[in-house]
């Protein structure tokens, strides 16, 4: 009896270790957990969730500020030059003065835009994602068109492959946020 204790006893100091190791090592390399200040304080201004914009985040970067994508849009939230000026200017900030690789201004025109964008989608997180990925002009011609939406309100079907794949892997990347780290 004494040996199936101590048996059992060291399984479960085994299975806390690796739980411990995974959690501290491999978690964080796995979904990293990046620029929490930066997220927090334009989340909380933009009345963003958290998860939601680390997982726009991990989508679009994996959390590297110097990230740059085919289509030429730079930073953590890869925001396109174009994008940016504009941002900038509806937010009242100089277009010519804006660094899209610098993390804080990345992170404060991309929650910005995501705020526009749910509040131009009726708060229909699906509908924002999509315009983030292929632009808020190409979804407001799909709202338009019944065969996409039956309401005008929320996409029935997303007729770009990567903009439909990319609204799935956010949404899961948001909810594994939100499941793992605990945020909101």
């Amino acid at each position: 009896m004494i040996r199936f204790i101590k048996k059992l006893f060291t399984l479960a100091v085994t299975f806390a270790l690796l739980v411990a190791f995974g959690y501290c090592v491999v978690l964080p390399r796995v979904l990293p957990l990046k620029y929490q200040d930066i997220v927090a304080k334009y989340a909380a201004a933009y009345e963003l969730e958290r998860s939601l914009v680390n997982g726009v985040i991990f989508c679009e970067s994996r959390f590297e500020p110097e990230a740059v994508s085919s289509a030429d849009a730079v930073g953590l939230m890869q925001v396109t030059q174009e994008t940016g000026w504009w941002a900038a200017e509806q937010m009242g900030l100089d277009p010519d003065a804006i660094d899209l690789t610098d993390p804080d201004t990345n992170i404060r025109i991309g929650c910005w835009y995501l705020c526009w964008l749910l509040e131009k989608f009726d708060g229909v997180t699906e509908t924002a994602l999509a315009g983030y990925n292929a632009g808020h002009g190409n979804v407001a011609k799909w709202l338009a068109d019944e065969e996409m939406s039956a309401d005008g309100i929320t996409l029935d079907e997303i007729p770009y492959g990567e903009t439909k794949s990319y609204v799935k892997k956010v949404e899961l990347a948001e909810k594994v946020y939100r499941y793992v780290y605990r945020l909101q």
